[in-house]
């Protein structure tokens, strides 16, 4: 490892990152800018810098506009703290531009938004993916791989390009138990161009029947088109000042901007729902398994240095390179930290200490276990269809709509897909990570936290289910709000 993978500059002193002075006046690109992380990511950008535009790449959804997708976004909750600190926060909001985008085009996004974007963008956060685990194969490379391909190479020509953090996930390389920070360019054979060539005539039932034999041994499509992004960067873009970030299970905030926000149910999140209704289901799992997560304020703490971090490194290449030496490959941060104080079954013991009544807490590990049998489990879940049927039944007598069997799949669907990720540990290097947070100027020290092993885990897991309840008890507002209008308008 040379000195520059060691975060040293030519003269091979490490550089104090000073990070709001990056961002102040700074036009930031931001994909996925909708979504959970991008939510958090927009926000705090807003708040704690001087940014002078955010451009948020966005896509039409259900018939709604880009600029209304941006308007709705604008409203919800977790802007409220912006709202609340400042005079006129229509002036902070305007800072926001929406720009329509179509990844599944080669020329995804048109003139003149084309130029502006290449003539004014500094920093980039490619945080859009598609991360279902149980899409077609198509779908999730055409996403993750193509778009991220063709986005990066229209920013090759960006004028004025400081940084790009590529959003990857920790579990790219999930088949290894011990995890570098590099990229890993093992994929099976002949890499993603050769695989795409063999699968091409193929109809759809194939694919899904070959894929499994050609991604092995990662569990899942998502897993593997991660990795090969990260491949393609490392092989095409290496000369970009970009960088990978990896984080891993991302749960609700800890402290800002609201603690315990979230506003989705899927993942983990979603696998907390008996939790929280006080219900009988087992997972199948190893107990004593620790997993990897990390609040999502964290997360996005870690991802705003990394930017940083990586517009240091590109320009001390550009030195090293000029006096001919060896430059160092794209940086890889695995925001991974290794004192996690827990195992998948007290993870589910710390979710249930959050209820709000003491019988609740009592009997929330009795109901929610991880085990080793998964004939119990099993047995666990034909109950929770059992009584999802009794609840159907009952609903159509009231002619009500029946749901509650179809939000029994539903979860049974995520806890297959996860069960890979309860059944293994892993273990990983994190040296670029703690470097980048030990180069932190005092100023920024107290803006950008990331460091999860500082986290005092009981106080957080009250947040966690607090915020998780919260979310519930918005979407079933919503859920009765929307039933309430269809039946005035069938009156």
């Amino acid at each position: 490892m040379n000195s520059n993978e060691n975060g040293q500059n030519a003269s091979g002193k490490n550089k104090t990152l000073h990070v709001s002075d990056f961002y102040r006046d700074a036009v930031v690109l931001v994909t996925g800018g909708t979504g959970f992380l991008g939510k958090v990511l927009v926000e705090k950008l807003l708040r704690s810098f001087a940014v002078k535009k955010i451009i948020l790449l966005i896509r039409e959804k259900r018939s709604v506009s880009p600029t209304q997708r941006l308007q709705q976004m604008v409203c919800d909750p977790i802007f409220d703290t912006i709202r609340a600190s400042v005079s006129q926060p229509s002036k902070i909001f305007d800072k926001l531009v929406a720009i329509e985008t179509d990844f599944s085009s080669p020329d995804f996004v048109k003139e003149p938004y084309k130029s502006d974007i290449l003539n004014e963008t500094q920093v980039v956060f490619h945080v859009m993916a598609s991360i279902r685990f149980d899409l077609g194969i198509q779908h999730v490379m055409d996403t993750n791989v193509t778009g991220t391909e063709r986005l990066y190479g229209l920013l090759r020509n960006a004028s004025r390009l400081q940084a790009i953090v590529h959003v990857s996930t920790f579990y790219s390389n999930c088949d290894r138990s011990h995890i570098e920070e590099c990229v890993y360019d093992d994929i099976r054979f002949g890499g993603w161009d050769n695989i795409r060539r063999i699968i091409a005539p193929l109809t759809e039932s194939e694919k899904a029947k070959l894929m499994p034999a050609l991604i092995a041994p990662l569990p899942n499509n998502y897993s593997f088109s991660k990795k090969c992004t990260e491949v393609m960067i490392q092989q095409q873009f290496a000369d970009l000042p970009i960088g990978i970030f990896r984080p891993p299970i991302v749960t609700p905030s800890y402290k800002e901007p609201i603690p315990g926000w979230v506003d989705c149910i899927q993942g983990i999140t979603g696998l907390c729902i008996p939790i929280l209704k006080q219900r009988l289901l087992w997972y199948y799992g190893e107990p004593s398994a620790c997993p990897a997560l990390t609040p999502v304020d964290y997360c996005i703490a870690g991802m705003i240095t990394a930017a940083c971090d990586i517009s240091v490194r590109h320009e001390d290449n550009r030195v090293l390179e000029s006096f001919g030496r060896h430059a160092s490959k794209p940086p890889v941060y695995n925001y991974f930290f290794d004192k996690t104080p827990f195992s998948w079954q007290q993870f589910i013991e710390l979710v249930g200490s959050g209820l709000p009544t003491r019988m609740g807490r009592k009997l929330s590990t009795l109901r929610t276990r991880v085990t080793r049998w998964k004939i119990l489990s099993t047995i666990t879940y034909w109950w929770m269809y059992f009584v999802a049927y009794i609840g159907d039944i009952i609903q159509s007598l009231f002619g009500r709509p029946k749901s509650n069997v179809r939000l029994v799949s539903g979860l049974k669907t995520l806890a297959d897909v996860l069960e890979y990720f309860r059944c293994n540990s892993w273990t990983a290097r994190n040296d670029n990570v703690k470097r980048m947070r030990s180069l932190l100027s005092k100023e920024d020290e107290a803006l950008l936290e990331f460091d999860v092993d500082r986290i005092e885990f009981k106080d957080y897991f009250i947040q966690y289910t607090k915020g998780l309840l919260l979310e519930l008890e918005r979407r079933e507002l919503r859920r009765r709000q929307k039933t309430q209008k269809g039946s005035n308008v069938n009156v």
